[in-house]
């Protein structure tokens, strides 16, 4: 706000529009945290190219409030504990909720689980940016913007925008065909790294959690060399077919503007455009050159009604099939119900053990032995996490053991053991 307030340069700009300063001091930071991709000004950030400190600003505001939050919120935790006197009634707070963190909020994941999401973050945006930067070297829409330091503060900006927040600094209809491909596939994967690290953190601390996957889904996932490939493989089915079909009833709607050749704006890429950023609740937009609004503003009724639908099947993808225990408080009623579920896990797991030599053509006594040395690889990995999570050398290492490992842990077999006992 005291940004806007005292620059005259760019002040003049809100004016122009008759902004109140301080009412766009106060509304674009609100919507750049929340990702919402709403300005203003008409034109989104575009009169904004070379504000330093808004752009570096909105950029770090956006990754933290999607995406990094969770690697944000770990940090502050962190860094608090460390503050505050060791041993101390809020430092065992702190400490706990570091050691525990899935018991106590969804998106609070343990140590390597974060560092996993941050690189990932990393690596999207970083993939962003060189696209921006090397395919559009002589595009006049890049150029336009001024020196290589801006350009790079706008590509930066652009990428952490483009999966979550919505906004844009550059007409997105004029740049490189390439560069509008990758930014559709960003809106597309842009809830898989947080959809990702809440389901494979699901089975910390298991009997503490929700339930992320149904019974078969799990059993599905026994056979998948790693937990992200089934994530992405059963993602890519729940997704593709949904989109594809928005896009079909669109073509079908709009049928007679995407034959018309006068009409060079209007083509079924822009459509499809539309429908990704909408699926994916981003609202990045190819826009229409006659108009001020988005693509979407030039659909008839039943376009901008599976547009909606979009939005709103996007919004509400990767939820778990139940709540989560993270949000629940203890009661008689909930204890009953993981009791039985872990009955309900012991039946189905001696089913597979029974099953396994008929399939395999080896005795049990093999099978078991099997499963009871990559059991004792899961708890060296789990013990890993607790013991040596200071040592940044081998947390590459318990990543990668994590994601192979699946989701047998320790927890769960006491829990098996217990509920042996009771049958």
């Amino acid at each position: 706000m005291p940004w806007i307030v005292r620059n005259n340069t760019f002040g003049s700009i809100v004016d122009n529009y008759g902004i109140n300063r301080v009412w766009w001091g106060i509304f674009t930071p609100a919507s750049l945290f929340n990702d919402l991709g709403l300005t203003l000004t008409p034109d989104s950030m575009i009169s904004f190219q070379r504000a330093v400190l808004p752009l570096l600003f909105g950029t770090f505001m956006i990754v933290i409030g999607n995406t990094g939050f969770p690697c944000m919120l770990r940090f502050v935790i962190w860094l608090l504990s460390k503050a505050v006197p060791r041993e101390s009634g809020v430092w065992e707070e702190l400490k706990f909720l570091l050691d525990h963190p899935r018991r106590c909020f969804t998106l609070l994941f343990p140590t390597d689980a974060t560092a996993w999401l941050f690189w990932i973050l990393v690596l999207l945006n970083g993939l962003d940016l060189i696209f921006f930067i090397i395919l559009d070297l002589h595009d006049p829409v890049v150029t336009g913007i001024g020196s290589v330091g801006y350009r790079v503060l706008n590509g930066l900006f652009q990428a952490s925008s483009t999966r979550t927040a919505g906004f844009s600094t550059v007409n997105l209809a004029n740049l490189h065909p390439g560069i509008q491909v990758s930014y559709m596939v960003m809106m597309y994967i842009s809830v898989f790294p947080i959809a990702i690290s809440v389901r494979r953190t699901n089975v910390y601390e298991e009997k503490s959690l929700g339930i992320y996957t149904s019974a078969d889904e799990q059993d599905e996932d026994a056979n998948e060399p790693s937990y992200v490939g089934a994530h992405l493989r059963r993602q890519l089915s729940f997704d593709l077919w949904y989109i594809f079909l928005g896009l079909f009833i669109i073509a079908i709607a709009e049928g007679d503007r995407l034959q018309n050749t006068n009409e060079y704006a209007f083509t079924i890429y822009s459509c499809l455009f539309e429908i990704v950023s909408a699926y994916g609740t981003v609202g990045l937009s190819l826009g229409y050159p006659t108009a001020n609004t988005s693509f979407s503003g030039q659909f008839t009724v039943v376009s901008k009604l599976v547009i909606i639908a979009m939005q709103i099947r996007g919004r509400h993808r990767g939820l778990p099939y139940e709540l989560d225990r993270a949000i629940l408080l203890p009661s008689e009623s909930l204890h009953k119900k993981e009791d039985a579920d872990a009955s309900r896990r012991v039946q189905r797991r001696n089913s597979n053990l029974s099953m396994e030599p008929i399939r395999s053509g080896v005795g049990r006594q093999s099978t078991t032995t099997g499963r009871e040395q990559h059991d004792h690889h899961v708890r060296d990995s789990v013990v890993g996490e607790h013991g040596h999570s200071g040592k940044a050398g081998s947390m590459l290492g318990r990543i990668m053991a994590g994601i192979a490992a699946g989701p047998r842990l320790e927890r769960r077999e006491n829990m098996t053991h217990d509920a042996e006992k009771k049958d």
